[in-house]
Order: C-alpha cells, then sequence, then structure tokens
C-alpha cells in the first residue's frame, strides 16, 4: 500500500515516472523504519505498556516492505518508464 501510494501521489504532483519509482520505493521503506524507531522511542511509547506484539508485527512489515521493495525495483529494471522511450525514437 505504502509502496503503491507513495507513486501514484508523485505522478498526481506530475513527476515523471522514474521520479515516482523512486519515491514509491523510498516511501514504502522509510514508513516501515519510521514505525520502528517509534516504536522503540520511551517517550512515545514507556517501556511498561510492553509493546511486544507492535514491534513483532512492525518487524514484519519492515521485512515485507524490503521484499516487495526488492521484487518492485528488480521488476521495474526489467521495464524502462514510458517517458524514455520518446528518446530512443528519435
Amino acid at each position: 500500500m505504502a509502496l503503491m501510494t507513495g507513486y501514484w501521489f508523485s505522478r498526481a504532483f506530475r513527476l515523471n515516472r522514474t521520479d515516482s519509482r523512486t519515491i514509491s520505493i523510498e516511501t514504502g521503506i522509510q514508513n516501515s523504519g519510521l514505525g520502528l524507531v517509534l516504536l522503540f522511542n520511551p517517550k512515545i511509547f514507556p517501556p511498561e505498556l510492553n509493546m511486544g506484539g507492535m514491534a513483532f508485527i512492525a518487524a514484519w512489515w519492515g521485512i515485507w516492505h524490503i521484499i516487495s521493495g526488492l521484487g518492485i525495483a528488480t521488476f521495474w529494471s526489467k521495464v524502462r518508464p514510458a517517458e524514455k522511450f520518446a528518446d530512443y525514437s528519435n
């Protein structure tokens, strides 16, 4: 969801597809890291609240975003963005 949101949000602001792909991957991975940082910040979630379950879920999503980010990056590395085809038509 974060990967897709990052891509389409940047496309809505008329960024080119290459930049949109970059923002998509950054959005997905940054959101996972932010979740873990917030979870382990004792000012936001004190240790006495025992947030082990939340840490497990945030860690799982972090791993998932890395796997899905690598997957989409691999796919996109084999498919050029549509705007680049116009450069080769000359």
